[in-house]
């Protein structure tokens, strides 16, 4: 529940697919889109009128950590804080790095020919898994 508090205030469908080949994980992926321009637009018209003041004044004292849901999967932030505008430390863990192990499985026992077919079903971000 942690970060979707707002979404009991728009009305949509998640997207599911039972299946979970090649074909169901890019057909999430196609309607996840039509569902997120809805979300957006529902959002857009909850915004209220008026001048936005929000003042930037860096992070607070303390360890923080965030998540939130992209279209490759969940992303993770950790934040350590001095009270600056400067951070004194800030991870990522993104989605790709999640995704790339179970690749073994996926691959397990499929002909060779499906192989690219597998690997860019769960959207590889080559920049996101170096490290």
């Amino acid at each position: 529940e942690t970060g979707y508090s707002a979404y009991g205030k728009i009305n949509f469908k998640p997207v599911v697919e039972y299946e979970g080949d090649c074909y169901a994980r890019c057909a999430v992926r196609a309607k996840e889109l039509f569902t997120s321009i809805d979300i957006i637009e529902q959002c857009a018209r909850k915004i209220p009128d008026g001048p936005v003041d929000m003042k930037v004044t860096g992070a607070p004292n303390g360890e923080f950590i965030a998540r939130a849901e992209q279209p490759r999967g969940e992303v993770i932030h950790y934040i350590k804080g001095n009270g600056t505008k400067h951070l004194l430390r800030h991870r990522v863990r993104t989605p790709t790095f999640t995704n790339i192990p179970p690749l073994v499985t996926l691959l397990k026992g499929c002909d060779l020919a499906d192989v690219p077919v597998i690997v860019l079903s769960i959207d590889p971000c080559i920049g996101c898994a170096e490290r």
